[in-house]
């Protein structure tokens, strides 16, 4: 069986040229289909220590589901992970990725099945994240990072359910 997934061509080209024409960053359509308030008052619904700017899918369901809104919350929250020694999976995407938005239910579902383990969304097109992406070695989406006790332990490149809900499982089990 074929992977699905898009390859990152412009994403070097992208952060070559970043700094010769900025690019105006919109933000898709769909998001957040059920919008939650920006850093929700109740902290027991949010990752701890972690601030504005991130919006939760379905928090009223148990989701763990970050949508990462820039690239200083990546940042900091990249940082955040690996300096407290947090269990995490970041997932690399984007909007016009096909086989991101079919992976994408799946995602979602597993962020509620396991809500102790945070699961970040980043688009791979905010701006000023091409760097850091080239450094983490993203050249297609989507990927997904898994990390214990603030170390990679994990990677998954394309739209493969059973690894990923094999990944998913095994950080679960680990904690």
């Amino acid at each position: 069986m074929a992977r699905r997934l898009c390859r990152l061509y412009r994403l070097v080209s992208a952060s070559a040229s970043a700094s010769a024409a900025p690019r105006p960053h919109h933000l898709p359509f769909a998001v957040n289909p059920s919008p939650a308030p920006l850093a929700p008052s109740s902290s027991a619904s949010s990752p701890p220590g972690f601030a504005a700017p991130y919006r939760l899918f379905s928090s009223a369901s148990g989701s763990s589901m970050v949508v990462v809104g820039s690239a200083d919350s990546f940042n900091s929250i990249l940082s955040k992970v690996q300096d407290e020694k947090l269990p995490a999976v970041f997932y690399y995407t984007a909007v016009w990725c096909g086989p991101c938005r079919a992976i994408a239910p799946l995602v979602s579902k597993l962020s509620s099945q396991y809500p102790k383990i945070p699961v970040y969304k980043v688009d791979i097109e905010l701006e000023g994240l091409g760097n850091k992406l080239h450094g983490l070695n993203i050249c297609s989406v989507p990927t997904f990072h898994f990390y214990h006790k603030g170390q990679k332990i994990d990677e998954i490149v394309g739209a493969d359910g059973k690894k990923l809900q094999a990944g998913m499982e095994s950080l679960h089990k680990q904690q």
